[in-house]
C-alpha cells in the first residue's frame, strides 16, 4: 500500500561524456566532457522546485552531475549503472568481431555480451530500483544512463523490451513520470 497517493519522479540522462564517439562503453567510469557546466546550467532549471529524493549512478558522468544539480544530497545506486558491455568496453566498435555482434544483435534483449550483461538484465535491475522508490512514495530524482531510462520508459509504457532501443535521447535529457494510485504514467520526455 502507497502511503502517498501522488508522486513526480524526473530520469535524467548525464551530459556529454568525454570520450571520442565510436567507442562502445556502458559500466566503464567515463568523465564529464568540457561543457559540463553548460549543460548543467540548461538542466537545472526544468528540475522540480520541492527536493526530491536523488538517486545517481555512481559512475563519475552520473555523480558529478548529481552533485552540481543537488550538492550531496542524493544517493548512489549500482543499478542506476549503464549495461555492462564486458570484454566490450572502451573497444572501438569496429574492432568488435562482426560475428559476436551479429549474434548480440539477432538476440539483443537476452544474449549475454561476452563478459557483461543482458539487455533483460539491465531491465530487471532498473525496474526493481524503481518499484522499491514508488513503494517509498517520495518524489524523486534519477540521474542515470541511457539503457536505464530506456528500460524505465519502456516499463512504463509497455513497449517491448526489444523495441525499447527505438527511444533516444540527448545527454542532460529529462523525462517526468508521475505516479497516481500506483498508476505510473510519462507526463513529458524532452531536451
Amino acid at each position: 500500500m502507497l502511503l502517498y497517493s501522488h508522486m513526480e519522479i524526473y530520469l535524467i540522462r548525464h551530459t556529454t561524456p568525454a570520450i571520442e564517439s565510436g567507442i562502445c562503453y556502458g559500466a566503464s567510469d567515463v568523465d564529464v566532457a568540457a561543457g559540463f557546466d553548460t549543460e548543467v546550467a540548461r538542466v537545472k532549471p526544468l528540475l522540480p522546485t520541492k527536493t526530491p529524493d536523488v538517486y545517481t549512478s555512481p559512475l563519475q558522468r552520473c555523480e558529478k552531475l548529481a552533485a552540481a544539480l543537488f550538492g550531496s544530497n542524493y544517493t548512489k545506486d549500482d543499478r542506476l549503472k549503464e549495461m555492462n558491455f564486458g570484454d566490450w568496453e572502451m573497444l572501438p566498435w569496429d574492432n568488435i568481431s562482426r560475428n559476436a555482434l551479429r549474434k548480440w544483435a539477432d538476440n539483443v534483449v537476452f544474449e549475454h555480451i561476452p563478459g557483461g550483461e543482458s539487455y533483460e538484465e539491465l531491465y530487471t535491475r532498473s525496474i526493481s530500483l524503481l518499484e522499491e522508490v514508488i513503494a517509498k512514495g517520495n518524489d524523486a530524482v534519477f540521474v542515470t544512463h541511457n539503457g536505464v531510462i530506456r528500460c524505465i520508459l519502456a516499463y512504463v509504457t509497455d513497449t517491448a523490451l526489444v523495441d525499447a532501443f527505438d527511444i533516444s535521447m540527448d545527454y542532460g535529457h529529462i523525462s517526468h513520470l508521475q505516479v497516481e494510485n500506483g498508476e505510473v504514467k510519462v507526463i513529458f520526455s524532452n531536451l
